[in-house]
């Protein structure tokens, strides 16, 4: 008799401690929804970017009565910021309010090095990745498309999930056999040469033609490819 009353003891302590971590958990969720639809209404994402909300848990030594009226909350500063503060409350009549840490981030899809990587190295679907990092942390330079980087090779050591930006590649490196178009007057001619030094896409390149031997100066326009205007 005194086995079982102390199962059921516990049983009932343990189906306590299960409600209340769930009521704590929504009352995180909707402190993360307040800031969410306030975030909507404030700025607005571009179409690839992503919100990250997450609330911080709330103290587990802190019990809370489930409010039968709807959860009041109101956002501190009324704008959302990298770190918000809610202030959520419940109007019964056994009223309590507690206050709810959220964190807020714009992610961006960005490439990285699913492994490290040495110099020299071709870039392919085996060795990136595409994820999502924090907007805050992406400088000028970075790529958020993986597939514009296969084929092309790495200028530098580069370590496991770390963003790989346009200084760590060329789409054209020196003594790179390449296809010159030459365009003059409407009419495209192509040929091959050699490029004389590293360069990427939107940036000029020294190619020696390799029939003529001449050296010309062009602008890459994919990978080992350079358009020349005459």
């Amino acid at each position: 008799m005194l086995k079982r009353f102390i199962f059921l003891f516990l049983s009932l302590g343990c189906s306590y401690t299960f409600a209340d971590t769930n009521y704590r958990k929504e009352i995180e969720n909707f402190a993360e929804s307040l800031v969410f639809d306030k975030y909507g209404q404030q700025q607005e994402l571009k179409n690839d970017e992503k919100l990250y909300i997450k609330a911080a848990p709330l103290d587990k030594r802190r019990t809370f009565s489930p409010c039968i009226s709807d959860l009041k909350g109101e956002i501190f500063g009324q704008k959302v910021k990298k770190k918000t503060s809610i202030k959520v409350t419940c109007p019964d009549p056994e009223s309590w309010t507690t206050y709810v840490r959220v964190k807020v981030k714009v992610l961006v899809p960005s490439v990285v090095a699913d492994q490290p990587l040495s110099k020299g190295q071709t870039l392919n679907k085996t060795n990136i990745k595409l994820t999502y990092i924090d907007k805050s942390q992406i400088r000028n330079g970075s790529f958020s498309q993986i597939d514009l980087l296969f084929g092309t090779r790495l200028k530098r050591n580069i370590s496991l999930n770390k963003v790989i930006k346009n200084r760590d590649v060329c789409f054209v490196c020196k003594n790179d056999k390449v296809t010159i178009n030459a365009i003059k007057n409407g009419l495209s001619i192509k040929a091959s040469g050699i490029a004389l030094n590293d360069a990427n896409i939107g940036t000029t390149v020294r190619v020696k033609n390799s029939r003529t031997q001449r050296i010309i100066v062009g602008t890459v326009s994919g990978l080992k490819e350079v358009q020349v205007s005459f």
